[in-house]
């Protein structure tokens, strides 16, 4: 049954498995689809979504993520809101943990599973299961997988919508965790992603890169330089080793690098004057 307190804002800009994720919602949900600088058509097909359900569509010219977030949230009928990925499913019961959390926490940060399609998106998931379990001991903001209190994560800014390649989530965390703000880990807040090809991985990591040096850049020091290495340390690469495999020590060291690729990308001067920091 939907809940009439909780909000769904899905972000995208042209995503083919948007009619996947809003068929995981309930139908008398309040959905909102926050598209950031869309084609003609990618609109057209959202808008087609909304025949017999509670559901808009919301459009800014603004590109990236952070704003699709931050337009969905002002747009929210309910003080408890839900981001839901384009390429995720929110799972049986959910919507109800994401609500019960919300009644008592902030922000809230759920679970994140992967779907398995090959020996890449299965080590992808092996990796998303491990990050769940440290989150259960030391939850962090980042997505897919998180919800919020619509008031709390406005009065921070929202997400930083100059970032434009990735980490935007992480960027919001370091300014949560400056002021002390706590995340709850709820297990039961389930979402389910498609399949992380070897594609998807890499370039999403480029992206994620980019996005460090922005951070670095932003806020001074190597936070995000430190980060880009946290995945060719040899501590890391041996729990890979040990837990998962020798494919795992190739995809960490393959991953990490593209993250320093991508993070050599962003110039300090373009870092600088796309964070407006000088």
């Amino acid at each position: 049954m939907a809940l009439n307190d909780t909000s769904i804002v899905i972000p995208v800009r042209n995503d083919p498995l948007l009619s996947r994720a809003v068929a995981s919602t309930p139908r008398e949900a309040d959905v909102i689809i926050a598209m950031t600088a869309p084609p003609p058509a990618a609109l057209a097909e959202a808008r087609a979504l909304a025949s017999g359900r509670r559901l808009r569509v919301e459009v800014t010219e603004t590109p990236g993520m952070a704003a699709g977030v931050n337009m969905g949230a002002r747009a929210a009928s309910y003080e408890k809101v839900v981001i839901l990925d384009s390429d995720c499913r929110l799972l049986p019961g959910a919507l109800e943990a994401y609500s019960r959390c919300l009644d008592e926490h902030a922000f809230v940060r759920g679970a994140t599973l992967v779907e398995r399609q090959d020996k890449w998106s299965r080590m992808a998931a092996l990796g998303t299961e491990r990050l769940n379990k440290v989150f259960a001991v030391a939850p962090r903001f980042f997505g897919p997988s998180i919800a919020f209190r619509k008031s709390e994560f406005l009065a921070l800014g929202g997400y930083d919508v100059l970032m434009l390649h990735g980490s935007c989530d992480h960027e919001f965390a370091l300014r949560m965790e400056r002021k002390g703000l706590a995340v709850h880990f709820e297990p039961e807040a389930r979402v389910i992603h498609q399949p992380i090809t070897f594609r998807i991985d890499t370039r999403s990591h480029i992206g994620y890169g980019r996005g460090m040096r922005y951070i670095d850049a932003k806020y001074g020091g190597r936070y995000g330089f430190s980060y880009c290495l946290l995945r060719l340390s040899p501590r890391e690469l041996c729990i890979r080793a040990v837990e998962r495999g020798w494919l795992s020590v190739v995809r960490s060291i393959l991953l990490g690098g593209l993250m320093l690729w991508g993070y050599s990308r962003e110039s300090d001067a373009a870092a600088r004057r796309q964070c407006g920091c000088g």
